[in-house]
């Protein structure tokens, strides 16, 4: 423990020095009088034996100064010391101190906002045991109900009888787990004693998630309250009514109630068992933006969806996504994890061999035998939002990397200018004894002072710019997954950011300042630019400006690429008319709609919101005329032989009459669905002409009959009218979509249950009994209005409230709005690279501004005897504006291959466009020729209006 007593000690001398001092006085004077006391022993006199002693041990200030130097406090003192002339000088200079705290704020700001986000979309492992062993089945990312594929197919789609096949045998995995490849809204109801409803409880909305048995012990994720779903409530379908609550709803639907478990709550309408709550921060594998509320077993697939059943042996309907725990050894081996990819895929192929039949063709066998699905890493949850936003941030990431640099080499110029103007202080301290180290030291304390002050002004940036960048990203939703506040590892992050940039800024200027001396002069002359450094001291800040130049014009390029990239987005033709379009998303089935009540639901609706004031027409359909989700089947057309294995999948909406005029879609032959297309006349549908061009050449697609492959919307059905080709998913999609749209009131209510059963044997006698259909709901409002559709909202509202008070409106916007969400990523980058490539061309014009400024305040000597011996104003003008373009030169010559090397990092993230579009790098090139003849221009205007006279005198 002497270590700790002597820091204590230490600690201590430094706030009581006047102690130390006396005490180090009194060890002194007896040290004296013991020395003289032994010298007059010896025979000395007294005043013989004083003097001999004080001489011999020297001044006693030089003693103090050498024992306090010997210790460590002394050190610590020294460097208090240079902190507090360093904020003494700091703040004598408020102007620079503002520019390089708000330029570092700024850079370290962006930095760690756009940081923040990477560890919260890319870097966060799942707070579940040993994360890193976890493995999805294919990318798992989208979500939705898909049939005629393969297993496994478009990222990992599986149905429920393979899914329970591969649960029960796992094979060389821990454990094999599935749920719902997408979370559905589900009504909520608190329920009273008695399993009575709630009356006095109103329904909330909430994402739910279907979860196999195992889902969480696979998943290695332990409850907050309770337990997990168990196999045992998995089991048979339609049993096991239980639920587990996230923290989040627990804690704001609920208001944390502790006494939470063995209650029950209505989901749907069916009263749910709430068995456990999870902790704060668990959302399961699935790394939504809006999180996952509630998870209940797969058995209880019908009501969590409110979907006719899809838990019954081939039924041909792929709605989940499987993920497995590896073994120790093949999470840690290639190997291993090699075996497991085998016999993964030896699975999928038997399964797929199962699902064709007896009879499989030779080429189909072939096509069987390549089929792989690929073990993915699930250690940090498997997200769409990482795929659409991951590489946009890791570019982000780049350019404000570099805007930090640009802030660097502006803050290392200013401080080489500072260290020039300091010079006869460096001078003087060096004559009077200081070490060029304690300079040097000195130097850094005041850029890290500052580096470290940028970055606490820099977290207060960057929580400010993470709140923005989320709630962009969220695009509305009222809770999302992810939070401003930074963790651990974001402030560890921010401190490695600050420490590093006062490196970068301020080490090569205090070796420089310490440098000084070994050809300076404390003469009064010596101001003159050689005095003053040498070439080395006008080379630095000179290269310092043409690095920013080069960077700046770097971010402006890519800016510039991204911003027409959007504009691209924004402007091309979708097919459909995006003005006074407004949306509105509905679900009928959460106010308990059934399906044979929707036709007078619908035409109900539509009646009254056609009668708002300013609505042109009004329409309902399945799916806005373009959106994320998707409803797909496989086709078949009469006159038309499909060849083996042909795509014949077609995009299918189902819409009311007056659905085209309302969506802006034009008919380019035949008709479109009317009014009149009702359930008791002929079934009819309107095909795009990609599908019309693509199966019928010659123009004869209209009275054509059309088969879809899903029972509930089999048909046949007359093809009466070709629509124009329209964007219907993502926008970046430039090979035009197949799609048929078919009436919404000839979809039949009720089916029979033998149709599957029909369809397959090709006889049926016997009457069957009839279930509802679910294909028969619409979930989309359309209105035209005649102005702003913004404005209305509210009437669209109140109109719905009045056919009905408890029809959910689950979301509106505008189709501009709609569009805008779709491709929200790319506003993001373009967006925000815009604004760091403006921040950077503003840091690299002050950055010139401030080198020539000095320049011409160095050289006013130089210059009032030019002007003196003859030279025109004109001539320095020139000289001054040479000067900087060559400096412009060598950025740009720099940059331009730079540039051209950046575009093949980015050029994916670019649309309709060339990477080395000639009109971005010229608009580039223009604006930072233009910005560096401004910066320029004012100190070489100064230098041209120099007084001769005053020059001379200022000598």
């Amino acid at each position: 423990m002497h270590w700790f007593t002597n820091i204590v000690r230490g600690i201590t001398s430094l706030f009581h020095r006047q102690r130390v001092e006396r005490e180090l006085d009194e060890e002194l004077q007896g040290y004296l009088e013991a020395s003289a006391a032994h010298k007059q022993r010896n025979g000395m006199t007294r005043e013989e034996a004083r003097r001999a002693a004080s001489v011999e041990l020297g001044s006693s200030n030089s003693v103090k100064h050498q024992v306090w130097s010997s210790r460590w406090e002394s050190a610590a003192e020294g460097i208090l010391q240079d902190l507090r002339v360093t904020v003494r000088t700091l703040a004598k200079s408020p102007g620079f101190t503002a520019v390089a705290l708000l330029s570092l704020a700024l850079g370290i700001g962006g930095n760690t906002a756009i940081f923040t986000l990477i560890n919260q979309v890319l870097l966060r492992n799942l707070p579940v045991r040993d994360p890193q062993q976890l493995v999805a089945f294919n990318d798992s990312e989208s979500g939705g109900i898909s049939g005629g594929i393969d297993l496994g197919a478009f990222g990992g789609y599986f149905p429920w009888d393979f899914a329970r096949q591969l649960q029960a045998d796992p094979g060389p995995f821990q454990g094999i787990a599935a749920y719902g490849s997408f979370s559905n809204k589900v009504s909520i109801r608190s329920l009273a004693d008695g399993d009575t409803a709630n009356t006095n409880s109103s329904a909330v909305l909430a994402p739910a998630n279907l979860v196999s048995g195992n889902y969480f012990s696979v998943l290695g994720a332990q409850p907050l309250l309770g337990r997990t779903i168990l196999p045992s409530d998995d089991t048979t379908p339609g049993s096991g009514a239980v639920t587990v609550l996230s923290f989040h709803f627990w804690r704001q639907s609920l208001s944390s109630d502790p006494h939470i478990l063995g209650k029950s709550i209505t989901i749907n309408g069916t009263p749910f068992e709430v068995v456990g709550v999870m902790p704060q921060g668990f959302h399961g594998i699935k790394q939504e933006l809006e999180p996952t509320d509630l998870w209940t077993p797969i058995s209880m697939q019908t009501v969590v969806l409110q979907h006719q059943s899809m838990l019954t042996p081939h039924s041909g309907l792929y709605f989940l996504h499987l993920f497995a725990r590896l073994d120790p050894e093949a999470a840690s081996h290639n190997a291993e994890l090699a075996r497991s990819q085998n016999w993964l895929n030896q699975q999928i192929r038997n399964g797929i061999r199962e699902r064709e039949g007896a009879i499989i063709s030779t080429d189909r066998q072939l096509e069987i035998s390549r089929v792989n699905v690929p073990l993915v890493s699930a250690t940090h949850g498997v997200s769409l939002i990482r795929s659409q936003y991951g590489e946009s941030l890791k570019i982000l990431m780049i350019v404000v990397a570099l805007v930090l640099l640009i802030a660097c080499a502006n803050l290392a110029n200013f401080l080489l200018a500072r260290a020039a103007t300091r010079r006869h202080e460096i001078l003087t301290r060096l004559a009077l004894g200081s070490s060029r180290m304690r300079i040097v030291r000195q130097g850094l304390i005041e850029t890290f002072l500052l580096s470290i002050v940028g970055g606490l002004m820099g977290l207060a940036v960057a929580f400010a710019a993470t709140r923005a960048l989320i709630a962009f990203v969220s695009q509305g939703d009222a809770y999302v997954a992810m939070s401003p506040a930074p963790n651990l590892s974001v402030l560890l992050f921010t401190l490695a950011m600050s420490l590093v940039t006062g490196i970068l800024f301020g080490l090569a200027p205090s070796i420089h300042a310490a440098r000084i001396g070994v050809h300076g002069t404390l003469s009064a002359g010596a101001r003159t630019v050689q005095s003053g450094g040498g070439k080395m001291s006008r080379f630095w800040p000179k290269a310092l400006v043409a690095v920013q130049v080069m960077l700046s014009l770097i971010l402006l390029v890519v800016a510039g690429l991204f911003l027409r990239t959007l504009r691209n987005l924004q402007d091309q033709d979708y097919g459909f008319e995006r003005t006074h379009l407004l949306l509105a998303e509905f679900n009928s089935q959460l106010a308990g709609y059934a399906p044979h009540q929707t036709s007078a639901l619908h035409q109900t609706l539509l009646e009254r919101l056609s009668a708002i004031p300013g609505v042109r027409s009004a329409a309902l359909s399945a799916t806005p005329p373009i959106s994320g989700g998707s409803w797909s089947s496989n086709i078949s057309l009469s006159g038309y032989t499909h060849g083996l294995k042909e795509n014949m999948v077609s995009l299918l909406n189902r819409v009311s009459g007056q659905y085209f005029e309302t969506a802006g879609i034009s008919i380019v032959a035949g008709r479109a669905i009317t009014p009149d297309d009702i359930a008791s006349s002929l079934k009819v549908a309107v095909v795009s002409q990609t599908l019309a061009n693509r199966y019928f050449p010659k123009g004869d697609a209209v009275g054509r009959l059309l088969t879809i492959e899903i029972d509930s919307v089999r048909g046949p059905w007359q093809i009466v009218g070709i629509a124009r080709d329209t964007k219907s998913g993502n926008p970046r999609e430039t090979d035009p979509v197949r799609m048929t749209y078919i009436p919404l009131a000839q979809i039949p209510p009720l089916l029979s249950v033998q149709t599957a059963a029909a369809a397959a044997n090709g006889n049926a006698t016997n009457p069957a009994p009839r279930e509802e259909n679910e294909d028969c709901y619409a979930r989309t409002i359309l209105i035209r209005t005649t102005s702003d559709p913004a404005k209305t909202i509210a009437d669209l509202r109140a109109a719905v409230a009045e056919v009905d008070p408890n029809l959910p409106l689950l979301q509106i916007t505008t189709i501009h709005d709609q569009i805008s969400n779709l491709i929200s990523h790319d506003e993001l980058i373009s967006t925000l690279t815009s604004l760091f490539s403006l921040l950077a061309l503003l840091l690299a014009a002050i950055g010139l501004y401030g080198v020539m400024s000095y320049n011409v305040a160095r050289r006013t000597n130089e210059i009032g005897i030019r002007l003196a011996l003859g030279a025109q104003a004109s001539n320095m003008l020139q000289m001054i504006l040479l000067e900087s373009l060559l400096l412009l030169a060598i950025g740009t010559g720099l940059g331009l291959p730079l540039a051209l090397m950046a575009t093949r990092v980015i050029k994916q993230q670019l649309f309709a466009m060339d990477a080395t579009d000639p009109f971005t790098f010229a608009t580039a090139l223009l604006v930072v020729c233009g910005m560096t003849i401004i910066a320029a221009w004012l100190p070489a205007r100064r230098a041209a209006r120099v007084d001769p006279v005053t020059a001379l005198r200022s000598e």
